[in-house]
C-alpha cells in the first residue's frame, strides 16, 4: 500500500488535514475496497447466469426481528427531497426550493473530472455555511435564504469510480475516499450543528458486503471527529437487481447508520438490460414503456416500502426528471403522469420522494400532502407479496423508430456537451443525468445486438446497417442545429456510440471514459 498521497497542483481544499484523512482511508480500506467490489462482480455474474434469488447465508439476518436505529428528530420529515448538481446556481437554487432536503449530486450530475469536482466541493463547503451566492441574469445578487431549514445532503462518487484530483503511485484511487474526507473536514461539523447529523445518498452498492464496509468507514469517520455513533446517515439507492435482493442485508450492516432506500428506476433498468439482454431474447421496448408501472419496477418499489417499514426506516421514492410546465400553462402528458407517480407513491406507503428540478417541488409536496398527514408512513406495514422473478420480469410495449432516435439523439447530445452542462442533458421534455444517458446507451446496444428485434407497427428489422444509420443521420443534425461545437466533435460522438451499440459485451460507461485529470478549479 503507497505510503504518499499527492494533491495534483495543488489546491487549497488539499489541507493536511484532508490529506492526512484520504491517506488514511486508502491505507484502511483499500485492499478491502476492492475485494467487495471483487463479490459485487461475482454476484453480477451469478445473476447474470440465472441465480436469481436470495443469499442462503443470511437468511437469518432476512428473517430476524430486528431495526435500525432510530430515525433522528431533524430527519424524521422527508417528504420532497431535490436531487441536483454542485453548481452555485444550482446549490441556491436547490436550499431555496422549498424541499426538505438538497441532496448535491457528486456522481450522477457532476462530471467526474478534477475541475468540476473541486468546484463542486468548494459549493458544497459554502453552502454547508449558507455563504453561497451568484449574480442572476438581471444582475442581482442570489444567495441562500439564512432562514432556509432545507437540509444539505451529499452523493459521494461510488465505490468502483476512481478520483482524479489526488494522486497515488502506481494504483488509483477511489473517488469515494477522497469525497468523504473532504466533506468530513470542511462541511461535517457545520451539517451536524445545523441539521442533527451528515446525511449521505449512496449510489451503486454491489450489495450488504460493500453496506459493511461503508459501516466501518462512518465509525472510523465518527470516531475521528468526535461525533456520536450514527451522525453519518446514509440512503442507499436500490439501483441494481443485486442490492435490492440484499436489502434487509444492507440495512441490518447499516442499522446505526441508516437513513432508509430509495428507488433509482432508470439505474434498476439499465441493471436489468446489462444483466438479462441476449441476441435471441425478446426486446425491450421504447424507454416511455419502461415507466414506474412495468411490473418489475413496481415490484421493486412496493418491495422497498415493505422491508424498509418492517425495519423502521424511511422508503424514498423515484426521481421525476420531467420538465415543469411552461409559463403559457400548458400541462404536458410527461408532467401529468410525473404527478399521478408521485400519488401513487404517497398511497402506497413512500415517507418521501425525489424530484430533479425546483419547480417540481411544490407540484410533489402537493401530492403528499393529499396522502401522507403525518410525517412519515413507517407505521404502515405493507406485505411483500413480490418473488425474484417479479423483479425480473421483461416490461412489455411497442418499440418504435422514433423511440430509438429519441434514445440516440440523448446519448450524443450528453457526448458534445459533456462536461460543460455539468453532466445534465435536457433532452425531449426532461432532465438526462448519467443514469439515463447511459440507460439510453444500453438500450440502442440490446436493440442492435437482438437477433429477434423488430419496429413493432411497420416490421422492419433492425439490425446494425439501421442502427448505424440512425446514428449517423442523428450525428449529422449536431452541427446543423449547433449542438456540436463543430463536426469533429459531432464526428466523435458518433463513433463512439457506434462503438458502444455494436459492442460484442456490455459496453462501458460513456461518460466514465470522457473522465480525466483536468485543471484546476
Amino acid at each position: 500500500m503507497p505510503t504518499t498521497l499527492t494533491a495534483r497542483n495543488t489546491d487549497r481544499l488539499f489541507t493536511p488535514a484532508v490529506m492526512e484523512l484520504v491517506h488514511l482511508l486508502h491505507a484502511r480500506f483499500g485492499e478491502q475496497r476492492l475485494q467487495v467490489l471483487q463479490q459485487g462482480e461475482a454476484r453480477r455474474d451469478a445473476l447474470r447466469t440465472g441465480s436469481v434469488g436470495e443469499l442462503a447465508e443470511t437468511a437469518a439476518t432476512r428473517h430476524g426481528n430486528w431495526q435500525v436505529d432510530p430515525v433522528p428528530a431533524e430527519l424524521l420529515e422527508r417528504r420532497v427531497e431535490l436531487i441536483g448538481g454542485c453548481s452555485r446556481k444550482e446549490l441556491i437554487d436547490g436550499m431555496n426550493a422549498g424541499a426538505k432536503s438538497y441532496v448535491a449530486d457528486l456522481w450522477d450530475m457532476t462530471p467526474n473530472e478534477r475541475g468540476a469536482i473541486l468546484r463542486a466541493h468548494k459549493n458544497i463547503e459554502r453552502a454547508a455555511a449558507l455563504h453561497l451566492a451568484y449574480v442572476g441574469n438581471d444582475g442581482s445578487r442570489v444567495r441562500i435564504n439564512p432562514g432556509s431549514t432545507t437540509r444539505l445532503m451529499v452523493v459521494p462518487r461510488p465505490l468502483h469510480a476512481t478520483d482524479h484530483c489526488i494522486g497515488t503511485p502506481g494504483e488509483p484511487l477511489a473517488a469515494t475516499f477522497v469525497d468523504l474526507a473532504l466533506v468530513a473536514v470542511l462541511s461535517a461539523e457545520r451539517m451536524r450543528l445545523r441539521q442533527g447529523g451528515v446525511y449521505l445518498y449512496l449510489r451503486d452498492l454491489g450489495g450488504h458486503a460493500e453496506a459493511r464496509l461503508w459501516k466501518e468507514i462512518f465509525s472510523l469517520l465518527e470516531d475521528r471527529l468526535e461525533f456520536a455513533r450514527g451522525t453519518f446517515k446514509a440512503t442507499v439507492m436500490m439501483d441494481s437487481l443485486a442490492v435490492l435482493l440484499e436489502a434487509d442485508e444492507v440495512l441490518h450492516e447499516l442499522r446505526h447508520h441508516s437513513a432508509g432506500l430509495a428507488m433509482a428506476p432508470q439505474a434498476f433498468a439499465a441493471d436489468h438490460v446489462a444483466l438479462f439482454s441476449h441476441p435471441d431474447k425478446p426486446v425491450l421496448p421504447d424507454r416511455e414503456h419502461i415507466g414506474l408501472n412495468a411490473h418489475f419496477l413496481r415490484s421493486a418499489s412496493l418491495r422497498t416500502i415493505s422491508i424498509c417499514h418492517r425495519r423502521q426506516a424511511h422508503a424514498i421514492g423515484a426521481p421525476a426528471f420531467v420538465l415543469p410546465p411552461q409559463p403559457d400553462g400548458v400541462l404536458r402528458a410527461d408532467f401529468l403522469e410525473m404527478l399521478a407517480d408521485k400519488e401513487r407513491e404517497a398511497v402506497d406507503g413512500h415517507d418521501g420522494t425525489l424530484v430533479a428540478l425546483p419547480g417540481l417541488v411544490n407540484p410533489a409536496m402537493a401530492e403528499f400532502n393529499k396522502s401522507m398527514p403525518r410525517s412519515h408512513q413507517m407505521y404502515f406495514q405493507r406485505p411483500d407479496t413480490s418473488t425474484p422473478e417479479d423483479l425480473v420480469m421483461h416490461p412489455a410495449g411497442d418499440l418504435t423508430t422514433e423511440g430509438m432516435q429519441r434514445c440516440i439523439r440523448t446519448v450524443l447530445h450528453a457526448l458534445v456537451q459533456y462536461p460543460g452542462h455539468q453532466g445534465l442533458v435536457v433532452q425531449g421534455g426532461r432532465v438526462h443525468d448519467r443514469t439515463s444517458i447511459r440507460l439510453a446507451t444500453l438500450l440502442i446496444w440490446h436493440w442492435t445486438r437482438s437477433k429477434v428485434c423488430f419496429i413493432t407497427n411497420t416490421g422492419l428489422e433492425v439490425h446494425e446497417e439501421v442502427v448505424k444509420y440512425l446514428i449517423r443521420k442523428e450525428g449529422k443534425k449536431l452541427a446543423e442545429r449547433g449542438i456540436a461545437q463543430d463536426k469533429q466533435s459531432a464526428d466523435r460522438a458518433v463513433d463512439r456510440l457506434l462503438s458502444a451499440a455494436l459492442s460484442p459485451a456490455v459496453p462501458p460507461d460513456l461518460l466514465e471514459e470522457d473522465a480525466k485529470p483536468g485543471t484546476d478549479a
